[in-house]
C-alpha cells in the first residue's frame, strides 16, 4: 500500500466512521424514543413492514460502521508497520512452481 492510497483510505475510513455512527445512533435514539411511524392502516404486515424497515436502516448503519473501523484498522496497521521496519524489503515471490513439470500418471 503506497502513502497515497494509505492516507487515501484512512480518510476515507475516519469520514466513514463518523457518518456510521452519527446514522447508527440516529437509530438507537428513534428506537429510544418510541418514534417508529405507525402505519395508516393498522394491519399486522403493515406494523412488520414499518419496524422491518427501521430495523433495516439500524443494520446497514452498523454494518457500515463495522466495515469502516476494518478499513481504519488496516490503514493505521499498515502505516504502523511501515514506520516500524522503513528498511524492509517487500516479499519475493518464491521461486517454486505450484505444479510440478512432471506428470506421474
Amino acid at each position: 500500500m503506497t502513502s497515497q492510497q494509505r492516507f487515501l483510505s484512512i480518510l476515507i475510513g475516519v469520514v466513514g466512521v463518523i457518518g456510521s455512527s452519527l446514522a447508527l445512533v440516529g437509530f438507537l435514539l428513534k428506537m429510544r424514543r418510541n418514534g417508529l411511524e405507525l402505519p395508516a392502516t393498522a394491519t399486522t404486515q403493515a406494523f412488520y413492514q414499518s419496524v422491518g424497515t427501521a430495523y433495516s436502516g439500524g443494520f446497514v448503519a452498523g454494518f457500515s460502521l463495522c466495515f469502516f473501523l476494518t478499513l481504519l484498522a488496516v490503514a493505521v496497521g499498515t502505516w504502523f508497520e511501515n514506520r516500524r521496519y522503513p528498511t524492509a524489503q517487500p516479499t519475493e515471490s518464491l521461486g517454486n512452481p505450484l505444479v510440478s513439470p512432471d506428470r506421474r500418471g
